[in-house]
């Protein structure tokens, strides 16, 4: 049984606002199970904004968070259900960390979301924490919340791609605040069409602002910016240059040996 020290350790170790670590096991070849409960004692009605302390039900489930070392974390969760006092209608509390009917935190979706940037679905998925499935839903969740948010002071602007399949041509655009470190649009393609449209609907003021576009060598994206953009200089992305580098040293290498 785990001592007092050992649940504070793993509550601050969590760092989750409002939740804390009341027990935990490990099971070999699954991970570390964290049974976490709220500190709160009530929960606000999403109908009216009363506080309610009366507790309708719980609803326990197992969600997967950010692994720890090797090891993956699953968190057993009680979204509690509520029953409005003034309303007299029971309600689920709202958990800041993971959205409903979702197996996973929103900051594993996150990480996710950045794994997939460097490499493509089926890799990240391939490591064994999320499926595909998963992956997708992660980025349709994240377009959504995305949609119709037009940036603000963008002054280096990043076109990335995700591959949702590797090798076989099937990608979709990424925009990103490089400054910000931030994911500014998922897009459902990387047409130029597609492109073109959301960044014209950011307005000419925020292209106008835009000083620096980093880019993969794809010719699409470099008229782009040079259309829509007057102001950007065109910056190769390092890792797309290296890749291409390295690629060139391989052939060379390889018609070098096939001369000996």
């Amino acid at each position: 049984m785990a001592s007092k020290r050992d649940i504070k350790v793993l509550t601050e170790l969590l760092d989750l606002d409002d939740i804390k670590v009341i027990s935990h096991r490990l099971h070999n070849g699954i991970g570390i199970i964290l049974q976490t409960e709220s500190k709160k004692l009530y929960s606000n009605c999403p109908r009216c904004g009363t506080k309610s302390h009366k507790l309708h039900q719980n609803h326990r489930h197992i969600v997967k968070d950010l692994p720890f070392g090797e090891k993956p974390v699953f968190l057993e969760v009680n979204r509690r259900q509520f029953k409005c006092e003034t309303c007299e209608k029971p309600f689920s509390e709202e958990l800041d960390f993971v959205r409903k009917k979702r197996t996973y935190t929103k900051r594993l979706a996150n990480q996710t979301i950045k794994d997939v940037l460097k490499n493509d679905i089926h890799s990240v998925a391939s490591k064994g924490i999320v499926t595909t499935e998963e992956i997708e839903r992660m980025l349709k969740d994240a377009s959504e919340e995305l949609t119709n948010l037009k940036p603000l002071n963008l002054k280096r602007l990043g076109i990335d791609e995700i591959a949702l399949t590797k090798g076989h041509g099937n990608y979709c655009a990424v925009l990103i605040d490089i400054d910000a470190s931030k994911v500014i649009a998922i897009l459902s393609d990387r047409k130029q069409d597609t492109i073109r449209k959301t960044l014209r609907e950011w307005g000419l003021p925020v292209l106008a602002q835009i000083k620096e576009v980093s880019i993969d060598l794809w010719h699409g994206y470099k008229t782009l910016v040079t259309e829509l953009m007057p102001n950007a200089q065109v910056v190769a992305d390092r890792f797309h240059v290296m890749k291409q580098i390295n690629q060139e040293l391989d052939t060379e290498r390889k018609k070098e040996k096939q001369k000996v």
